[in-house]
Formats: structure tokens, C-alpha cells, sequence
């Protein structure tokens, strides 16, 4: 065989090879095909709307196959993308539970979108789609569902043009929009007529006169020989395309211009208020007066008489009106005019005529400040007498007042000598009971009433027991812990340094809350309120009052060691706060109920004698700590006196308290 038949026979083996591997790459692609169309069920896809058209659904996988609008696929979950003309893209995941089912699929149709512009560039042009203002631009670029819309273009100085628009889903129209200007009318009438009409700088007749006029806004001016040119702006526009213009022309006038010095003042012409203009138009051959005033300066006047178109110029410069006042006070005090100090009174000051504010301080004593308006007709005297801080301080403060807690607390301002305890002779008197003289002249606040459960539960919400009732079981260190709480509820300086159990200082200058002292709670018992000292709260008299206090009467007998007899109070045990009567002093309870801690120590060192302590509060830090009043349970005669004084560490059920404050940390 020839080497051109070989070569032959081997292009035809080369071919058959080919076409059996065609055949049989055809072979297996049918076969996945029909694995795929049997081994699985069709999920039909059925796009909506009806008239999207080119639709083209794809699948992502090559283990699915779309086929007649049906998704065949032998994966888990297969991604198909559906498109069609004028629809945004969707995307959808077909599961395997979906075999067999319909889905249909509805598509979001793309916007149409319009540009428009015009020439114009004041931005008056307002966009109408479908009778609704979109925009106020020159130019307009915007987004709108598909189909029939009407677009009406507006300008106030065009005529008004409608575009009548049939949009296909995601089309998009671009044009320039070209308004015609408005045709407006303008009539012009003088008196007197036959004035030269000046539009846009052009002449165009005289009056009357009506013509055509472009919408727009225009520069009109109206002249005639002899009189005033009389100049405006007006406008031509679709509201109101035809004006009227009726013009009275003013004959020509004098004027007068003014250089006024100092700006700012009031300027009147014939007694009339006016403007500062650089030209003052007055009437020519007759008398005018021009006056220019400001406060803090001399006015000043000018008469003048002006020929026709006499131009005439005054410089008008006001002096400054200065006025004297003497300051006076006592005791002397720095001076400080608007902030500036000027030395201590007594002082004479030479101000300007126009309002000042003078303060007048001094360390320790209450600013006091005026304001004045200086006169040079007169010398003003000014006289001051400063008071103390501490008494302005106690002047305004309130006579009564209510606590965070809750509690009455009442002021008062003693200025006395109170002789604590009683004599030997005394009956009742008790060996801890000393002779001592206490000056008290500190104002103080004191709690009308013992401290109620209600209150003392705010501070500790684990104590118990009827709110009205006043606290008991209470020691000292947790009556001054009540104190100190109630003290930063208020911002006031805690009286009480305090860390844990343990009492470390006592600050007499706080103003916060503490208990009351022996010497004050004497004071208020027995002489508050009253012409003389007393034995008891509610006088010397050793028959109680019906319903003075709370003590052990007929009702205790059998309870108690000792009792009143044939008195009657109402309560068995402790009565709610102010059930009885007020006492002297204004206070509830200071005569019985429960028994009261007080700040002071309890010593059995008997006091100086003829020495008058001064109105300090006791810095001990000792654990045992005085107690004063009867209660519920006291029925001897030792414990109904007011000068009754017992020392005591713990608390009890007939032990309570009640708060106190120095009104300014006591500070006169």
C-alpha cells in the first residue's frame, strides 16, 4: 500500500474515533438528561405578570436543568434566576419539597425615569406629575411607576406647559423643556398726566399708558419737570398678569443731610419721629425743627427755613450729660458701678445720664443694689444701711417648714439664759440634775414632733411598726445616722462624722439635722412660750391638764410601778404623734409619749459654778448620752419634771427622738 493510501486509511480511523466519541458524549448528556427528567419531579415556574415578556429562567447548578419553564434538578436546593424585559432581576431557591408544585413568581416591574430641564436658573420652576407638586428645580430627575401621566411644567413668569407622558417599565425620557414667557399687560396713570414712564431703563410713553409687558419683574419710574421721579419694582406674573399702577407725583422739595454723632439716637422733625435718611425731604419756604436726643447726652436743635432744591447739611454732635451722686452707708462698703468698683462710701460720683446699676458689699453682709438714672439738674443722695448674711439669711427663712423625711420642723431665735436642772429643795429632784446656765443665742430649727416610724422607715426600710407612732428601739448612733441621711437628702453639711459604729468628730458650724441639745430641749420644755420658767412642760401646777401628755394614768395601774391617779390620757400605751395638745412652745410631745435622746454626753461631773456656757454643741464622743422626758410608763413626780435627766447606751421601747438644725450652721 502506498504511504498516501496509509495516510488515508488513517484520517478515515481518526474520523470514525471522532464521531464514536460524539456519539457516545451525546449518549451520556441525553442519559443525565433523562436521569434527571425521571429521578425527578418538575418544579413548574410560572412568572407573573402575564405580559412580562423575554422571559429566561436559569438555574445555577449542573445537577438541574430548566426545561419548558419546569426546573428539573437532583440537588438539595437549587438557585434560578428569572429575567424579564422591564423587571428587576429575582432570584429564587427551589427546594426539593418543592417538587412536583407550581410556583409563581411575581416580578418587580423597573421604573420609568424622566430628566428635564430648562434654560431657566432662578429655581422658581415648580414640577406637577398627576396634579402633585415633586420639585421646585431648574431641572427634574425622577422615578415613576410605568404607564399614562400627565407632567404640567410651572414658572410665575411662563406660561404653563403640559407633557403628556405614556412610560414603559424601565424607559427612560430625557428633554429639554422650552417655557414661553407670559404676556401680561401694564397700565400706567400719573396725576398730574403726561409724565415720561422709564421701564427697565427704556422710555416707552407717557401717561396714562397701558401696554404689553413681559412676566418678569420690571424697574418702572414715572418723571415729570418740577415734581419728585417717583421709582418701584413690580411684577408680571401668572396670579396677576394685568397691574394698574395709579401714580400722585409730589412737587420737588428742599432736603436737609445730617452727620449725627453719637449713632443711635432718636431724631424728630417738627415734633415727628423719624429716620435718619441720608436725605430729609422737607417743605421749601417754611420753618423746620430738627431735634436729636439719646440718653446720657444734651439734645440738641436746629431751626431752618429752605428754598426750593436748597440742599442744606448740619452736623449735629451731642455732649454727654453728667449728673452727681453721693453715696452714703453704714457701715462703709465697697461701691461698684456696672461691675466697675469705684471705692468705699462715703463716695461722689460723677455719671453719665443714662441707667446704672450700683452695689454696695461688704464681707459678712448682704449686697445690697439700686439702680439710677443720673440728672444734671440735681445731686442724687443715696443712703444704705447693710445688714449682716446671717440675719438677712434668718429674716428670710421660713418660720415653718417640711423635711425630705416628711417631719414638721419649726424655728426658733432665742437670745436667753436657760438654768438648767433644780435645786436641792426641789421635790422629785434627782443627784444627776446640776445647777447649770447655758446662753442660747443660736437660731435653731426643732422637729415639731418626735421622728415617726414613716420617717425613720425612708432611712431604713427594715424597721417596722404603725407609721404614725413615733420611733422606738432606736440607740443614739442610729438616731444620728437617721440625722445624717436626712442631711445629704437636703445638701446640708452633715453635723455627725461617722465611720461604721464609730463616732469620730462632732462639726458645731454644720447646718445639717442632729438631735436637739439638753440645754435647748430645756429651753423649749420650760420656757418657750411661757412668762416664766417652769417645773413641768405644761406649767407648776402638779394637776396635769386634761389631755396635756402621754404618761403612765389610771389605765397603767397594775402595769407600772407608779401612776398617776385620776388622770386619764386615752392610750394604753404610745399615741400616735400629736395626739395631744400643742404645748408653749409649739411643739407636740415634749412632756411625755416616749422619752427623747439629745445630742449631749451624760456625765456625773457637776458643771462650774456661776460659769454661763456658751450655745455650743457637747464634742464628746462618749458612748452614754442624755435622755430627757417622761413617756408612756412614767407616773413619779421625779420623771413628769422638766429638768428630769437619765443616761442611758442602748435603745428602748420608750426611747425616741427628735431632729434639730442650726438655721445657717448658727451663725448670726
Amino acid at each position: 500500500m502506498s504511504q498516501f493510501n496509509q495516510q488515508l486509511e488513517l484520517a478515515r480511523k481518526r474520523q470514525h474515533r471522532m464521531y464514536l466519541w460524539l456519539l457516545t458524549t451525546f449518549a451520556l448528556v441525553f442519559l443525565v438528561i433523562v436521569t434527571i427528567i425521571f429521578a425527578s419531579r418538575g418544579t413548574r415556574i410560572e412568572v407573573k405578570p402575564d405580559d412580562a415578556t423575554a422571559v429566561s429562567i436559569n438555574a445555577d447548578s449542573w445537577l438541574a436543568m430548566v426545561v419548558f419553564g419546569s426546573v428539573y434538578s437532583l440537588a438539595d436546593s437549587t438557585e434560578i434566576e428569572i429575567t424579564a424585559d422591564g423587571f428587576y432581576p429575582h432570584r429564587q431557591t427551589i427546594e426539593q419539597a418543592d417538587s412536583g408544585k407550581v410556583l409563581r413568581i411575581t416580578l418587580t416591574p423597573l421604573p420609568a425615569k424622566i430628566v428635564l430641564s430648562t434654560s431657566l436658573e432662578d429655581n422658581q420652576t415648580a414640577w406637577l406629575m398627576d396634579d402633585k407638586v415633586i420639585a421646585m428645580a431648574n431641572t427634574l430627575e425622577y422615578e415613576l411607576p410605568a404607564g399614562e401621566h400627565q407632567l404640567s411644567v410651572q414658572h410665575p413668569h411662563y406660561q404653563t406647559m403640559t407633557i403628556d407622558l405614556s412610560l414603559s417599565r424601565g424607559e427612560t425620557v430625557a428633554q429639554d423643556v422650552e417655557l414661553q414667557p407670559l404676556q401680561g399687560e401694564l397700565t400706567v396713570n400719573s396725576l398730574p398726566s403726561g409724565a415720561m414712564v422709564t421701564i427697565d431703563e427704556a422710555d416707552v410713553g407717557k401717561t396714562p399708558l397701558t401696554l404689553p409687558l413681559q412676566g418678569g419683574l420690571h424697574s418702572v419710574k414715572v418723571s415729570l419737570t418740577k415734581y419728585e421721579t417717583t421709582e418701584e419694582t413690580i411684577e408680571i406674573k401668572n396670579s396677576k398678569p394685568e397691574l394698574e399702577r395709579n401714580y400722585r407725583l409730589s412737587p420737588e422739595t428742599a432736603g436737609v443731610r445730617l452727620n449725627l454723632k453719637p449713632s443711635g439716637g432718636q431724631l424728630t422733625l417738627n415734633g415727628l419721629r423719624i429716620e435718619n435718611a441720608q436725605l430729609i425731604s422737607v417743605e421749601a419756604g417754611k420753618s423746620h425743627r430738627l431735634t436729636y436726643a439719646k440718653p446720657g447726652f444734651f439734645s440738641q436743635s436746629e431751626t431752618f427755613t429752605l428754598s426750593t432744591n436748597e440742599k442744606r447739611s448740619f452736623d449735629i454732635t451731642l455732649q454727654p450729660e453728667m449728673g452727681k451722686v453721693e453715696v452714703l452707708s453704714a457701715p462703709s462698703a465697697t461701691v461698684t458701678v456696672d461691675g466697675k468698683p469705684m471705692g468705699n462710701t462715703p463716695i461722689e460720683l460723677d455719671l453719665q445720664a443714662v441707667s446704672h446699676d450700683i452695689q454696695l458689699s461688704l464681707n459678712g453682709y448682704r449686697t445690697v443694689a439700686k439702680s439710677i438714672t443720673p440728672s444734671a439738674a440735681e445731686v442724687q443722695k443715696l443712703s444704705f444701711t447693710l445688714i449682716p448674711e446671717a440675719q438677712a439669711k434668718k429674716a428670710e427663712a421660713p418660720r415653718l417648714y417640711k423635711n425630705k423625711a416628711g417631719g414638721d420642723m419649726a424655728l426658733f431665735s432665742p437670745n436667753d439664759i436657760i438654768k438648767m436642772g433644780a435645786g436641792r429643795d426641789e421635790p422629785g429632784q434627782r443627784a444627776n440634775e446640776f445647777i447649770k446656765q447655758v446662753r442660747l443665742n443660736r437660731p435653731f430649727y426643732a422637729g415639731t414632733n418626735e421622728v415617726t416610724n414613716a420617717e425613720y422607715q425612708q432611712f431604713d426600710s427594715s424597721k417596722s411598726g404603725d407609721p404614725q407612732l413615733p420611733v422606738t428601739n432606736v440607740s443614739w448612733l442610729e438616731a444620728v445616722k437617721f440625722s445624717n441621711w436626712l442631711s445629704e437628702q437636703e445638701g446640708l453639711t452633715p453635723v455627725y462624722d461617722v465611720q461604721g459604729n464609730q463616732l469620730n468628730r462632732i462639726n458645731d458650724n454644720a447646718d445639717g439635722y442632729r438631735l436637739l441639745m439638753e440645754a435647748e430641749w430645756e429651753w423649749l420644755a420650760r420656757k418657750t412660750g411661757k412668762p416664766e420658767q417652769t417645773l413641768f412642760v405644761w406649767g407648776n401646777e402638779r394637776v396635769i391638764p386634761t389631755k396635756a401628755v402621754n404618761i403612765a394614768d389610771e389605765a397603767a395601774k397594775g402595769s407600772v410601778s407608779l401612776y398617776v391617779p385620776r388622770y386619764y390620757d386615752g392610750f394604753a400605751g404610745i399615741a400616735p404623734v400629736k395626739s395631744f395638745s400643742r404645748e408653749k412652745s409649739g411643739l407636740y410631745d415634749l412632756g411625755g409619749n416616749v422619752s427623747e435622746w439629745t445630742h449631749d454626753s451624760y456625765s456625773l461631773t457637776a458643771p462650774k459654778p456661776d460659769t454661763v456656757y456658751p450655745h455650743t454643741l457637747d464634742s464628746s464622743t462618749l458612748s452614754m448620752r442624755v435622755v430627757k422626758g417622761a413617756n408612756w410608763r412614767s407616773g413619779s413626780l421625779s420623771e413628769l419634771r422638766a429638768s428630769y435627766r437619765d443616761g442611758a447606751e442602748q435603745a428602748r421601747d420608750t426611747l425616741g427622738f427628735r431632729v434639730g438644725r442650726f438655721l445657717n450652721g448658727g451663725n448670726e
